[in-house]
């Protein structure tokens, strides 16, 4: 946005947080994340003393802004939790560093979605996190707020002797790729769509300095998906039936499974099959299989120029109106609508 509006940025708070170089400023609007640290507070002063209009990227602190684009801590965790179970995880635990209202906020979608699902949900202290690992049940999902405490979390259990993903499973936010792809056991991780969020940001900003009014509630940006790695790279079911039929599903997507063709290469009646299933991951076969389907077709809409009815038939549904019905009930617009909105969030911060 800023490339194609011609703008000059004036990145040094960025890094310095220096307030002195804050106090002269004559710019014409401002982006801000003053987070809610207490040697912040004089640049929260500043903000709320200026005149030029601001979008803020932080969901919480006390500062005055026009309007706020946010990243949506509750769907972070709702994903982080729908990724466990969709991996047959039963026991699903978020682990709590500072209990600031971030933290507080994803682990309250985490721990609804899971409880919602009929899963186990535990809140866990760092601090005492080695022994509380020990009264848990196995295997066990670990959500942390970021990465860098994620990674906090993996050296403690790989410290306890527990198998990683095997024994405890671990899952990080932020998709931060230097330390999630570096790590003693590589690190998943829920990509936020900072991306996205800059440029929306940076697009409601151009709107204010044009004397527009700001939105009256503020705008929540959905993470973009979860990055797998080795942490999380398991499948936590005892039933041998229902893992081999979650495998088939997410390896044979592309083709015209039925249930009865699954339960067939299973070796069980279809029937069984089915209850075992939801028993084991808390939804069926036919939810699972859908969602891979759209997963998939998300994939293709942003790296391939195909048209609809060739990502529809890429993605192992029978038609471009199954589909699209399939994607608007699971991604909340259309395919057309998401793949505009993807490139528009690409192309933003070129």
């Amino acid at each position: 946005m800023a490339a194609e509006r011609g703008w000059v940025l004036d990145c040094r708070m960025r890094w310095t947080h220096n307030i002195a170089s804050f106090a002269n400023w004559t710019g014409d609007g401002i982006i801000a994340n003053p987070g809610t640290s207490k040697r912040l507070l004089p640049l929260i002063d500043l903000l709320n003393r200026s005149s030029a209009p601001i979008v803020g990227l932080q969901h919480f602190g006390d500062y005055h802004s026009a309007a706020r684009v946010v990243v949506d801590h509750v769907a972070i965790g709702k994903l982080a939790a729908e990724h466990f179970l969709s991996l047959g995880f039963r026991q699903l635990a978020f682990v709590m560093f500072e209990d600031n209202q971030i933290e507080r906020a994803r682990c309250n979608g985490f721990g609804e979605t899971a409880l919602a699902a009929g899963a186990h949900f535990h809140k866990l202290q760092f601090a005492q996190l080695k022994q509380e690992l020990a009264t848990l049940p196995q295997p066990v999902a670990l959500l942390a707020m970021n990465d860098i405490n994620a990674l906090e979390v993996t050296r403690v259990c790989l410290d306890a002797g527990l198998r990683i993903p095997e024994e405890v499973a671990v899952l990080g936010v932020d998709d931060t790729r230097v330390v999630c792809d570096m790590a003693e056991v590589p690190l998943s991780s829920i990509d936020c769509n900072h991306e996205r969020q800059g440029y929306e940001a940076a697009t409601l900003l151009h709107r204010l300095m044009e004397g527009e009014e700001g939105p009256p509630e503020m705008i929540r940006i959905p993470p973009a998906g979860v990055t797998s790695r080795k942490s999380t790279d398991t499948i936590a079911v005892p039933d041998l039936a229902a893992m081999h039929a979650l495998r088939l599903i997410r390896d044979a997507f592309r083709q015209p499974l039925r249930i009865a063709d699954i339960a067939r290469q299973v070796g069980v009646s279809a029937r069984r099959l089915q209850s075992s299933f939801r028993e084991n991951f808390g939804f069926t076969m036919i939810h699972e299989l859908t969602r891979v389907r759209v997963e998939h077709a998300c994939q293709l809409l942003v790296d391939e120029d195909l048209k609809l009815d060739a990502v529809a038939l890429e993605s192992g549904f029978s038609s471009r109106f199954h589909f699209i019905r399939a994607f608007q009930r699971i991604v909340g617009i259309s395919p057309s609508a998401y793949r505009k909105q993807m490139q528009d969030s690409e192309s933003g911060p070129a």
